[in-house]
């Protein structure tokens, strides 16, 4: 009987342990996905400010942040605050 509680809490203990690691990785996900958005959001508005493909925009956006070296995403950010403009990004 004593094994059983003990095997018991011990199986709680380590949902617990999965559930905490489960919703990290949501989190992590989640950031993920924010972060891509505001990306295609960027990709989007470059594409329609210079009447480029989306394809050409998307690399566009990726050589402005290696040769700022700047994150992709707060790149992104700055671009679509400016309405697909890098000008003030």
């Amino acid at each position: 009987m004593v094994s059983a509680t003990i095997e018991s809490g011990t199986g709680s203990m380590r949902e617990q342990e999965r559930i905490v690691k489960l919703e990290t990785e949501l989190e992590y996900l989640r950031t993920v996905a924010q972060h891509d958005r505001i990306v295609e959001q960027a990709t989007g508005a470059i594409s329609v400010r210079y009447r480029i493909s989306p394809s050409d925009a998307s690399e566009m956006l990726r050589d402005a942040a290696k040769s700022q070296r700047r994150n992709l995403h707060a790149l992104a950010a700055a671009v679509v605050a400016n309405g697909g403009s890098f000008a003030g990004a």
